[in-house]
């Protein structure tokens, strides 16, 4: 494989229905890569980059939104090993899942064993956030929805579009989190998903807000440029910027990293045809740190600032082409991208270095 041949198209009939399918890659390299998974349609799209095996867990707590009108919520796993033992701890609003002629309701669990290079798929109209993943074995772990609008019907702009992410393990959860400034994108629903009951400290412009949320439930709020999220219990925090209106855009869905989770090193590929939007959290006594494929950078076309108590944080948004980019800052750091080949399209990851592997030959 070269830098001429990193792309490789999956042929729909591999595709899974739900529960148990020969369905799964591996993939091994003599070089750092990144891998992103994409589906790519006339007038939607979504994205997600895959996690490297080595941090899969045996714990995730899932993140979904209720999908668009008739479509569904989706949850997919494949396991590291063979003979791995999933429990799946249902958290249902309305209705069930029958498998092997068994109906499983609102907090039944379903326990199955699934074999490496298979992927057990589960969807379902209702709404799947607060299930509970637990393995015997290390498995990876995505979600998302069919189609979706990141805002009820009656009040979107743009069409629905479908919803992938990865989804981080139980402990690589975090309890503050800043959400960033997505260019271009104004209006954004971020969902806090707790696993034990917590209590949540949340800043967004003049406004503060103190929540206690039970164990398994979320919270979820809007914003429009930044915000600040504390919790007593580490939390899941995945944000979902609005849909656009005049066909300039639709909604997506992205994970936002914790503050403790920050590096200070990053680096991904811009595929071809598209442009990314980055945005940077970092300290506010750092920012002049930014160290651009080796060179120092200060070009950033926006910079926004909060703080909560003595941390100081500021987001800067920055546009880069195509290619292959290495970003460093001498403090830890958070960063989100997205890409845009057209202004219809929204695809968005988020890329610890420590996690992701990369499928552009550096």
């Amino acid at each position: 494989m070269d830098k001429s041949n990193t792309e490789y198209n999956l042929n729909k009939s591999v595709l899974p229905s739900d529960w148990i399918h020969m369905a799964g890659v591996e993939l091994h390299s003599d070089e750092g890569i990144n891998v992103y998974g994409f589906i790519f349609e006339t007038f939607v799209s979504g994205g997600y980059s895959s996690m490297l095996t080595r941090f899969a867990s045996t714990k995730y707590i899932i993140p979904t939104l209720p999908a668009f009108t008739s479509f569904k919520n989706m949850i997919a796993l494949t396991p590291c090993y063979q003979n791995t033992v999933v429990s799946i701890n249902l958290k249902l609003k309305s209705g069930s899942m029958t498998y092997d002629n068994k109906q499983y309701s609102d907090n039944d669990t379903i326990r199955l064993i699934v074999n490496k290079y298979n992927t057990l798929q589960l969807s379902h109209t209702s709404d799947l956030s607060g299930t509970m993943v637990t393995s015997s074995k290390a498995v990876i772990v995505v979600s998302g929805n069919q189609c979706n609008t990141a805002v009820p019907a009656n009040i979107r702009l743009g069409d629905c579009n479908p919803f992938i992410e990865s989804v981080l393990p139980t402990n690589q959860l975090d309890n503050i989190f800043i959400t960033p400034y997505i260019s271009t994108r104004l209006n954004n629903t971020v969902r806090i998903q707790v696993i034990n009951s917590t209590n949540l400290t949340i800043k967004t412009g003049n406004k503060t807000i103190s929540k206690t949320i039970k164990a398994r439930d979320f919270f979820d709020f809007y914003y429009s440029t930044i915000s600040f999220i504390s919790s007593s219990e580490d939390i899941l925090v995945t944000s979902y910027p609005h849909g656009l209106g005049e066909s300039e855009g639709d909604p997506f869905m992205m994970t936002i990293p914790g503050v403790n989770q920050y590096l200070y090193e990053y680096d991904f590929v811009v595929p071809t045809g598209f442009d990314s939007y980055i945005s940077i959290t970092v300290q506010s006594d750092a920012t002049d740190g930014l160290f651009l494929d080796g060179n120092s950078s200060k070009s950033q076309s926006s910079v926004f600032s909060i703080s909560k108590g003595m941390k100081n944080f500021s987001i800067s948004v920055c546009l880069y082409r195509q290619g292959f980019i290495a970003l460093n800052i001498k403090r830890k750091f958070g960063l989100v991208y997205g890409f845009s080949a057209m202004k219809i399209l929204g695809m968005v990851t988020v890329t610890p270095l420590e996690w992701l592997i990369k499928l552009t030959i550096k």
